[in-house]
């Protein structure tokens, strides 16, 4: 069997990715030696199981009270339901990557985060998500750490919410803005509501901005809700193979990333 090795252009990243992944789960079946599956996820799986006992040794000593800051922290991680879970995870990413061991457990951030850079104060820099068919009230969370590179008197990290609705034959529109204050910020979480109960929003956006604004801005723990509960969570965690990739906009629907889903503008990294 002849092996070719190939490299691609950091650009078509994305695209090599989810075109990996289709062909591992709906693709032609995967060769198989000894009866043992040779996939991409099942190797990472056996690579992490083998961390299992180390994890463990670390684990086992740590008193109740650190133990249950883990299960407090897990809470708040997408697809993660015990502090367990949490702990072997980030002490396998530890590991791989040479960093202390184990971690510590925080309620602000897990595991991976979105960072928002904006070099020299020279861009339009903002994330924006779009949702639809909500009904008020609308609350919103956001974890953040803010680092300030060039103060400014002017432009601030913010974040602006738009809700619009029918109104007598019209267009109603209803807004909230945050804006932090200037300087360094550490691990802090935005918690906000507005909208009357009971109102029907026909579309909602929601822009996290560092426009003109030189500073570095770590997100994670995302979560939008209207009268119904809990629309989505974002914490952007992922596979143990794979960058996260956001899902374009689609009906008024997903992340729209301004100038572009790219660095040194946005990028996907382990907060620590």
């Amino acid at each position: 069997m002849k092996t070719i090795q190939t490299e691609f252009p950091a650009e078509y990243a994305a695209f090599v990715e989810t075109a990996l992944r289709w062909f591992e789960r709906y693709g032609v079946p995967v060769m198989c030696r000894n009866w043992f599956q040779t996939s991409r996820s099942v190797k990472a799986n056996k690579v992490a199981a083998t961390k299992l006992p180390s994890a463990t040794s670390y684990w086992k000593p740590l008193n109740d009270a650190t133990k249950q800051l883990w299960r407090n922290a897990a809470k708040k991680a997408t697809g993660y339901y015990r502090g367990y879970q949490l702990f072997v995870s980030d002490f396998i990413w530890r590991q791989k990557n040479g960093l202390s061991l184990p971690g510590t457990p925080s309620d602000f951030h897990q595991l991976f985060g979105l960072e928002l850079t904006n070099p020299g104060g020279a861009s339009d820099v903002e994330a924006r998500r779009d949702d639809k068919d909500l009904v008020g009230y609308i609350s919103y969370k956001l974890s953040f750490k803010k680092t300030e590179i060039t103060p400014s008197a002017t432009y601030k990290f913010s974040v602006n919410c738009t809700a619009y609705y029918f109104s007598d034959g019209g267009l109603g529109i209803e807004t909230d803005t945050y804006e932090a204050v200037a300087g360094n910020i550490d691990w802090t979480t935005i918690n906000r509501q507005f909208g009357l109960i009971g109102r029907k929003y026909f579309h909602f956006k929601i822009v996290i901005s560092i426009a003109n604004y030189d500073a570095d801005v770590l997100l994670d723990n995302f979560e939008l809700s209207d009268a119904s509960g809990v629309i989505m969570r974002e914490n952007w965690n992922v596979a143990k193979y794979a960058a996260w990739i956001p899902t374009a906009l689609y009906r008024k629907k997903d992340w729209v990333f301004k100038p572009a889903y790219a660095e040194p503008y946005f990028k996907h990294l382990y907060l620590g």
